[in-house]
C-alpha cells in the first residue's frame, strides 16, 4: 500500500515538473516582454525634424535668426561688452532703445553625422556668422563658469554641444513651432536657456526655470 501511495506521488511530482517547465519555455518563446533600448544617440531612431518659422526644417549650412516670439522678445544677437579683442556676449533684444535691432544669424553644426537638417533633442554645435576676419574662430556657442552662454567654444568640444526640444508650453496665435534651447554637455544632464539682466544687459544663461521659447527664422526673411 505504501509502496502505491510512493508511486502516486512520484507520479504527481515528475507531472508538475513537466507541467511547470513546459509554461516556463512558453512564457520565455512566445509571450516574452521586449522592453525598448533605443535612445536620442540610436543611430535607427529617426527624430522629428525641427520646423522654422515658416514650417520648413532647419538646414545644415543655412543661417537662421533665433527669436523670441512673445511680445517684449527680440532676436539673439553677438555683442561686445567688456570692450574685448572678439565680441563673446549671447544677449537677446528687448523693447528698449539701446536692445533694439535685428539678430545675429548663426549656423547649426552637428555633433558627428553629415545630416542635412536638425533634428529635435539631435547634438548639435551653434555657431553665429560673424565677417570680422580676426574673430571667425571665436563664434561658437558655449556656457561658462558663470552659466552664461558666450562665444569662444569649439566644435569638437562635447562640453559645448546643445539640444533643441519642441515645447508646447506656450500658445501663440498663428505660432505652431516653437521650441526652447539646452545646454547639453556629454554625459551631463540639460539645462534650459533663458535669460538675465547681469550687469544690465539681456544676457542668455542655463536656468532652472522660466527658459525662453524661440523660433527660428531664414536670416534672409529678417
Amino acid at each position: 500500500m505504501k509502496k502505491c501511495i510512493s508511486n502516486i506521488l512520484s507520479f504527481l511530482l515528475v507531472s508538475a515538473t513537466l507541467s511547470l517547465v513546459s509554461f516556463s519555455q512558453s512564457f520565455t518563446y512566445e509571450n516574452s516582454i521586449v522592453l525598448p533600448t533605443t535612445s536620442h544617440d540610436d543611430d535607427n531612431l529617426v527624430l522629428p525634424a525641427v520646423l522654422d518659422r515658416d514650417g520648413d526644417p532647419l538646414k545644415i549650412g543655412e543661417r537662421y535668426i533665433i527669436e523670441n516670439p512673445l511680445i517684449g522678445g527680440g532676436a539673439v544677437y553677438l555683442d561686445n561688452i567688456g570692450h574685448l579683442k572678439c565680441p563673446n556676449a549671447v544677449l537677446q533684444h528687448v523693447p528698449t532703445p539701446q536692445f533694439s535691432g535685428i539678430g545675429t544669424p548663426v549656423l547649426f553644426v552637428h555633433k558627428s553625422d553629415d545630416a542635412d537638417v536638425v533634428r529635435e533633442m539631435s547634438a548639435i554645435y551653434i555657431m553665429f556668422v560673424d565677417r570680422a576676419p580676426l574673430c571667425v574662430n571665436e563664434t561658437v556657442w558655449k556656457v561658462d563658469e558663470k552659466q552664461f552662454v558666450v562665444t569662444g567654444g569649439t566644435i569638437g568640444n562635447e562640453s559645448d554641444l546643445f539640444k533643441i526640444m519642441k515645447t508646447d508650453d506656450w500658445v501663440i496665435k498663428d505660432l505652431k513651432n516653437i521650441y526652447k534651447l539646452m545646454h547639453c554637455p556629454s554625459q551631463l544632464g540639460c539645462k534650459d536657456i533663458g535669460r538675465n539682466f547681469e550687469n544690465e544687459y539681456p544676457n542668455l544663461v542655463t536656468v532652472e526655470k522660466n527658459y525662453i521659447p524661440f523660433v527660428f527664422i531664414k536670416a534672409n526673411y529678417a
